[in-house]
């Protein structure tokens, strides 16, 4: 249904892609992913018809219109039917004007034009995919601008779904959503596919890729690298793929140590033989015997010089891994917090309590729940920004502990990453090193961090936080916003970080990774999800089986000896 040859799309001289091919078929879905700025927001515009391509074609079936889901929420006013009345805009002009319309005659010829155009059916589609999904909104006539941004996300693809297109593009539907409504959205696409809609969906949620994608295409420096299957067949590809370039490398790098080396043998053979014509008594024979072999031996010497330069535009791009090195030191086990029967409001509305919760300075514990749980609010109290109504919390202050908030744009209190780094106490060399080490390179280390992406931002505080030897870190869902590069670097600076850190989290792959104990919020407390007969986690069957699939993806991964970042940076 859909052919993409040889696209390149450039922005004030600016190559994003370079002769991008890919193909879908009817009933694929296809996961574009990459690190931000790689231009997979810029594919999709360019298959909706929103910019035009520098060169290239975009070939769709004849009856293809693509459906465009953005990235931003829509902004809307009217109510949860009339934003999903407008998958079909003939409909929504129709229905509009009948909820406006006071005369009976119009009014009647209105209701024959929604019959006429198929609104009933429409109405009908729309009840009946709400409760198909169990999107969980009971009143159709809720203002749609009061839904939660996780709602307002689900909603835009089912209008795509209501739709009736049969290509639907999706920019990072997973932003926004806990993990109860990724497994919606999940369900949502499958059955899409299922249904002969191709889809192409934008996104970093590792887990999600992994279970939808049937083909993964992976966008970097403005090529495609594209493989059958999803993230973790990505990642295999780019191991192998890496290790072969590299390689073929080692090989060529061999071929011209060689050929140089004879070169420079030849040109002392050569210089050696013009002496004896110098020295010889027989300037004759001698000398014309020495002219002849010095010249057989440059036109040798320039055709392994010429072979040089072949191999060396031969060989492939091998870009340096990013390998973090960051200093070791003991993280000694003691009480970090105990919090015992904590509760909170905001006015007459309860967000949680007689919540209670233990925590050491070793322990490595995931909070997770749906969005609205009081998560965040939960954490706020444990650092102090907030004051529980009733219930105390005993902290640790002896313990050296760092609070990573949601918003970032606050946190950094020097103007550059190297200001903050270097205010550890570094050496500007050690410094640059470890800047280098996660992604800050060259003038990249001089940039305002205020305007450095969120993954960039993450990556500097936990640095930041390792290279000041704390001993305890207190995260507020640190995968948000995260390109899949980000993730994986983080994954690696958090393996290797000494201390324990408590983190709030929708990314499956990272709870599975770094929750050694996950707890969620419940009217009556904190729950485990363990596996203990004291813990009644049947509503957590489907969560449970989901991070086990991540957690043994987790445990692969980690077996193979190296950090999957260098395959990806």
């Amino acid at each position: 249904m859909l052919q993409i040859k040889d696209l390149s799309i450039s922005f004030d001289g600016f190559e994003v892609l370079r002769k991008v091919n890919l193909d879908l078929a009817a009933g694929e879905t296809l996961a574009l992913t990459g690190a931000n700025g790689t231009g997979k927001t810029s594919l999709l515009r360019a298959v909706a018809g929103e910019i035009t391509p520098l060169e290239g074609e975009i070939l769709l079936q004849k009856d293809i219109a693509p459906f465009f889901v953005h990235q931003e929420c829509d902004t809307f006013s009217g109510t949860v039917k009339e934003y999903l009345f407008g998958a079909k805009p003939e409909i929504s002009r129709i229905y509009t004007e009948l909820c406006r319309s006071s005369d009976p005659i119009v009014y009647a010829e209105l209701i024959n034009a929604f019959n006429d155009a198929g609104g009933f059916e429409l109405e009908a589609s729309i009840s009946s995919t709400i409760n198909k999904f169990g999107i969980g909104i009971d009143d159709l006539d809720f203002p749609y601008r009061n839904l939660s941004h996780g709602f307002k996300r689900i909603l835009s693809v089912i209008r795509g779904a209501l739709s009736g297109s049969k290509l639907l593009l999706l920019d990072e539907p997973t932003n926004h959503l806990d993990i109860e409504m990724t497994l919606k959205l999940e369900e949502i696409v499958s059955s899409l596919s299922e249904s002969g809609v191709g889809i192409i969906v934008v996104s970093h949620d590792r887990t999600f890729i992994d279970r939808v994608a049937h083909k993964t295409v992976y966008l970097k420096r403005g090529i495609a690298i594209s493989i059958s299957g999803g993230y973790s067949e990505m990642l295999a590809f780019l191991e192998k793929d890496f290790l072969s370039r590299k390689k073929k490398c080692v090989e060529i790098d061999k071929k011209i140590r060689q050929l140089e080396l004879d070169v420079a043998r030849r040109k002392s053979w050569s210089d050696s033989r013009e002496a004896s014509k110098r020295l010889s008594s027989d300037k004759g024979h001698e000398g014309h015997m020495a002219a002849k072999l010095a010249k057989r031996a440059l036109v040798v010497r320039k055709r392994k010089e010429r072979l040089v330069q072949q191999l060396e535009q031969e060989k492939p791009f091998v870009e340096k891994p990013i390998t973090i090195k960051i200093p070791q030191y003991e993280v000694p086990n003691r009480k970090m917090l105990n919090a015992e029967r904590i509760s909170f409001s905001y006015g007459k509305k309860n967000i949680f309590r007689e919540l209670s919760l233990n925590v050491d300075t070793n322990e490595r514990i995931g909070l997770i729940g749906p969005n609205g749980s009081g998560k965040t609010t939960l954490m706020r109290c444990l650092v102090g920004i907030l004051k529980p109504v009733n219930g105390r919390i005993y902290r640790n202050d002896s313990v050296d502990w760092v609070f990573i908030p949601q918003d970032m744009t606050r946190h950094f209190k020097k103007k550059t990453p190297f200001e903050e780094i270097s205010d550890v106490g570094l050496d500007e060399q050690t410094t640059r090193s470890h800047l280098a080490n996660i992604g800050f390179r060259g003038d990249r280390a001089l940039a305002n961090a205020e305007l450095i992406s969120c993954g960039e931002r993450m990556r500097l505080a936990i640095l930041k936080a390792i290279l000041s030897r704390v001993e305890f870190i207190f995260m507020d869902e640190p995968t948000n916003h995260l390109d899949i590069e980000s993730l994986e670097m983080l994954d690696k600076l958090l393996n290797d970080f000494p201390g324990g850190f408590l983190f709030i989290s929708h990314d499956r792959q990272f709870i599975a990774e770094h929750g050694e104990k996950i707890f969620t919020i419940e009217d009556d407390g904190l729950k485990s999800l363990d596996y203990t007969k004291d813990i009644d986690i049947d509503s957590f069957t489907e969560t449970k089986r989901n991070l086990t699939d991540s957690y043994e993806q987790s445990i692969t991964r980690r077996k193979s000896g190296d950090s999957w970042s260098e395959f990806l940076q």
